[in-house]
């Protein structure tokens, strides 16, 4: 039976449903547990897809075409109501997501976890019931459904972005098991019903359309408990998009400071408690302060005093750009220092809304100011295009602690503190200008300024600095407003320092009884100024006990400082920064963990088993060995394509959306052609296009960087279309291999399709896996290149499979 309209509509919005769950779902994750479990999503979406293949095979009788067609819109149906009720469950189950001070998880905690990994993963269950059906129900035409399905996602990837941003995170899911129950809908009677049963679908649609308007006029389902620990004090203000949740609560009326100056502590309290701040939080953890700023400049000017703000000391009136203002403080401080002018570049345009929504009386007004001018927009891209040079580029401690859309590990992934970024930073300092850097410091083992001064000279270097030991300087402060760390400010000058400007940089230091533990001329006492004043860098970096190497724009993980023969030391467990760069490793072993578990005992092991006693069809390992390579080989490359376009698209939001519609419309175009090939024609076409897949790739991996390079000065809109023709050919190929497999493999071995479906959903798991563990330890570029073999193993896996059947 030929697949109709509608019913390709019916599996485009269950596809569109899913995808949007599992991008959602990561912004949850990274509110109520760590932004670590956004590799959480993935595995749940792909194990229970291949969950649901498993289930189905054992049930032959239901994947006949005839029994597939009747019952699809009744799995969609349930797919819609399992969404807002495993999604409520989830949020009365106790999950204590950090380590223990010893460096591990409880038994307890990974029980719970398992009880979580069970809730969460029904509706991917059912959402690879719906697709498994489909392929089942219309094997012959499995191209078009799998462009269907790739459409949908498509779709799905864009939805999610603007329902988090226009609706949070409750009702974004809420309104996905809306378009799901749409899907029921058409699947089980097409446009309008016929019979009184198949008017269930459409009476489901209708509830749940009530439960997302109720829950937006008077919420009931939400999020209250988080990661932090506890309730949440009432809201100020919340706002979900695809970056992250923020909130801000009631002002405090004390100071905030990240490391003040110990001699100015008394008069800084006197000063600021007339004040105060309001906390603005990022994820429920990530905080930045809003100051209470009544328009005076001169009663702000203890901000001058935290050890973030040195640099004002050192110039007059700098012209200043600010990373990551945040809730405006820094903005203050710079301008509290004469500065002329400030540009605040913030990435997250909630933040930033929320400075001028609700908190505008508070803040003074700030973003609103005649000499300060705010982007919207990722600060790397931003300087990268523009003209503009800067007495002062100030950095913060930038980091959200926050999920990325790509569902990546963003504790690692930061592009602003890369040797090409840095020497981003150093094109756009002026003759006297200085970037200031703060990061944790923990004295007995720093490796986190370590690598910031490691990544800083690199960039120096790139730049064409000689010498780059007489361009640094570091001072500390051995107790900060953090429990466990210190904090350090690395200043990275575009001309050396002079011998006047070093003394008067000790003397302001002495005066703020800050510790300058390097500057040009001073003996090396501890471990920051041996790295620099290595003789032989590379060499005391590869000796150093923890990752400390420059990281790059190939490999961006700069928070990745815990090598795994260290991820059990309590030494380093006791810091609050090192635990979380631990939990992060031990979290996603324990996610692999959890999916080889579950793929061995709910998947490999009952298709062995069963597959022998009820005498099933059963294909062939090079047919279980292709579909599986497939798995692997797109996740290999769709996890770095989206970070490698992060800083040329100048959003992360942007690059998830672009990359991921991209790939999955182009994939979808892909099977949609190769559909239309006769059966006859399938295993000479086939060769032909694994060939041109592997070619498209090896060009993207070479040409790509000089492309991105060319265009980046270009309007946006430029950029989007210059990515999307880059990603274009590389989608349309990708798209091909799984349906004419699986297409050819159905027709050949009747009743197997779950069996694939299955495979191919465990190995997408390991695949994102092994795409985020490459990337950190050897590089996008050679992740991609991984892609590339693996493609070229299925080619040769399927080729054989293909002589040996003909």
């Amino acid at each position: 039976m030929k697949v109709e309209r509608h019913q390709l509509l019916g599996v485009l919005l269950t596809s569109m449903g899913s995808l949007a769950l599992e991008v959602t779902l990561t912004r949850i994750f990274s509110v109520t547990m760590w932004y670590h479990f956004a590799f959480l999503a993935i595995s749940l979406a792909m194990m229970g897809s291949a969950l649901a293949g498993v289930v189905l095979y054992f049930f032959p009788a239901i994947t006949r075409p005839e029994q597939a067609r009747r019952w699809i819109g009744w799995a969609a149906l349930a797919l819609a109501f399992s969404v807002p009720l495993t999604f409520w469950l989830y949020l009365k189950i106790p999950f204590q997501v950090t380590m223990n001070r010893t460096g591990g998880f409880s038994l307890a905690q990974f029980l719970v976890f398992i009880l979580i990994y069970l809730d969460l993963m029904i509706p991917f269950f059912l959402s690879g019931v719906v697709m498994s059906l489909a392929l089942s129900g219309w094997a012959a035409q499995a191209g078009r459904i799998y462009w269907a399905d790739l459409t949908g996602a498509a779709l799905g990837c864009l939805f999610s972005i603007l329902a988090l941003d226009a609706l949070g995170g409750a009702n974004a899911l809420l309104a996905l098991s809306v378009i799901v129950a749409l899907a029921g809908v058409v699947l089980s009677a097409g446009w309008l019903p016929r019979k009184p049963v198949q008017a269930l679908p459409l009476v489901g649609f209708l509830m749940l359309a009530a439960m997302l308007v109720s829950n937006v006029v008077h919420p009931w389902l939400q999020i209250r408990v988080n990661k932090a620990g506890g309730a949440e004090p009432p809201l100020l203000y919340e706002k979900w998009n695809a970056h992250s949740r923020v909130t801000v609560y009631e002002p405090n009326y004390y100071p905030f400071f990240w490391a003040v100056a110990p001699r100015y502590w008394d008069q800084t309290v006197q000063e600021s408690n007339t004040f105060g701040h309001a906390l603005l939080l990022i994820d429920s953890v990530a905080g930045t302060p809003v100051q209470n700023f009544k328009g005076n400049l001169q009663q702000v000017r203890f901000l001058r005093y935290d050890l973030t703000s040195f640099v004002y000391h050192l110039i007059e009136r700098p012209e200043t750009l600010v990373i990551g203002p945040g809730g405006g403080r820094d903005v203050l401080a710079a301008l509290a220092t004469d500065a002329p002018h400030v540009t605040a570049v913030e990435v997250n345009p909630a933040v930033i809304e929320a400075v001028r929504g609700p908190m505008r009386d508070f803040a003074g007004d700030l973003y609103n100011r005649p000499d300060v001018s705010v982007v919207i927009a990722d600060a790397r891209g931003y300087i990268d295009r523009s003209p503009a040079r800067y007495d002062v580029i100030q950095a913060s401690l930038i980091d959200t602690w926050a999920a990325g859309g790509s569902g990546a590990f963003a504790l690692s992934e930061n592009s602003l503190y890369t040797r090409e970024a840095f020497k981003t930073y150093y094109a756009h300092l002026s003759e006297r200008g200085i970037l200031s850097v703060s990061r944790w410091y923990l004295p007995e083992r720093p490796a986190e300024t370590m690598r910031l001064v490691a990544t800083g000279m690199a960039g120096w270097e790139a730049a064409g600095v000689a010498d780059p030991r007489q361009h640094i300087a570091v001072l500390v402060r051995y107790t900060s407003g953090a429990t466990t760390e210190g904090l350090s400010t690395v200043l990275f000058k575009r001309e050396p320092f002079t011998e006047a400007e070093v003394a008067t940089l000790l003397q302001k230091a002495a005066d703020l009884e800050f510790t300058v533990i390097y500057a040009p001329g001073l003996k090396a006492t501890e471990e920051v100024g041996a790295l620099i004043t290595a003789p032989d860098r590379a060499a005391f970096i590869a000796d150093y006990p923890l990752d400390i190497s420059p990281a790059t724009d190939d490999r961006p993980f700069f928070f990745n400082l815990v090598l795994l023969g260290d991820l059990l030391d309590p030494a380093l467990s006791g810091s609050g920064v090192y635990r979380t760069s631990m939990e992060a490793i031990i979290i996603l072993f324990v996610v692999i963990g959890v999916a080889v578990l579950f793929g061995v005992v709910f998947v490999i092991v009952p298709l062995l088993v069963g597959t022998r006693k009820r005498k099933l069809a059963r294909p062939p390992l090079r047919i279980l060995g292709y579909f599986g390579a497939l798995g692997i080989a797109f996740m290999l490359l769709e996890i770095p394509l989206i970070q490698k376009l992060t800083v040329y698209l100048g959003r992360p939001v942007y690059s998830l959306a672009v990359v991921l519609f991209t790939l999955l419309l182009c994939s979808g175009l892909g099977s949609l052609w190769s559909s239309r090939w006769p059966a006859e024609t399938i295993p000479q076409r086939i060769r032909r296009v694994f060939p041109l897949l592997l070619t498209v790739i090896v060009g993207y991996i070479v040409l790509n960087q000089a492309i991105l390079r060319l265009t980046l000065g270009l309007p946006l809109g430029i950029r989007m279309a210059v990515a999307v023709l880059m990603l274009a050919a590389l989608g349309f190929f990708m798209g091909i291999p799984f349906p004419v497999g699986m297409r050819w493999s159905g027709a050949r071995w009747p009743g197997v399709v779950p069996w694939l479906w299955g495979v191919n959903g465990i190995m997408s798991v390991f695949g994102s896996a092994l795409a985020t563990a490459l990337a950190i330890h050897a590089g996008f570029r050679v992740t991609l290149l991984c892609a590339a073999v693996v493609y070229a193993l299925a080619a040769l896996l399927l080729t054989k499979e293909l002589d040996f059947g003909f």
